[in-house]
């Protein structure tokens, strides 16, 4: 019996984004900083030759692909887009947080925001969206450009977490992290590769 295709999902979460990191940007498409060329190398050099290029729709997340790519935009994905805030978009987190003392602050994961969704939410409209690529790209390398909340999601589950304890992962900026799934007998079975690399000035 031949050997279920290995599907590789290499994840990149994008740049800072330009101003202030503390508030909920969301969908808001606001432009991340400029990925230094040497940071770029770096993390390309660990890239597989040949891939599919995936990421949200946002631009944050087309800016580090176009760094690393060297000008090509990956295929936009919008169920891997940023979690949607709703009304709380472009807020401070303190400014929300203080409006809002009477929520369940303990169990982030199941706040939904005003017109927006819970990052519980995130998690299966990703790992639905993973599970349909997964299949339709099955033997292939993906490079994949997202966010905290998509990646977290991702990682959560290839691990089978639940989403308050995807939350606990944090997620640097462009920091890679690689995840491996096969379909063994019609049941996913998914494999950590590494988690959150970081990659300086070369």
């Amino acid at each position: 019996m031949s050997a279920a295709p290995r599907t590789d999902w290499i994840w990149i979460r994008h740049a800072p984004v330009q101003g202030q990191e503390a508030r909920y940007f969301g969908r808001l498409d606001v432009n991340a900083e400029p990925v230094h060329p040497g940071v770029a190398a770096g993390i390309a050099r660990r890239l597989p030759a040949v891939a599919v290029w995936l990421g949200s729709p946002l631009m944050r997340a087309r800016m580090m692909g176009l760094a690393l790519r060297d000008g090509v935009d990956p295929i936009a994905i919008p169920d891997f887009s940023e979690q949607d805030y709703g009304l709380w978009q472009g807020r401070s987190h303190n400014d929300v947080f203080n409006a809002n003392r009477t929520l369940d602050w303990t169990n982030p994961a199941d706040i939904r925001p005003p017109e927006g969704e819970s990052f519980a939410d995130v998690c299966v409209r990703v790992a639905a969206a993973i599970d349909r690529l997964s299949a339709h790209y099955a033997g292939h390398s993906i490079v994949a450009l997202g966010h905290q909340t998509t990646i977290r999601a991702a990682i959560g589950h290839a691990l089978g977490l639940a989403p308050a304890t995807m939350m606990r992962i944090d997620v640097a900026p462009m920091s890679l992290t690689r995840l491996t799934h096969r379909n063994v007998n019609g049941e996913a079975q998914w494999n950590v590769g590494g988690l959150n690399a970081e990659f300086g000035l070369t």
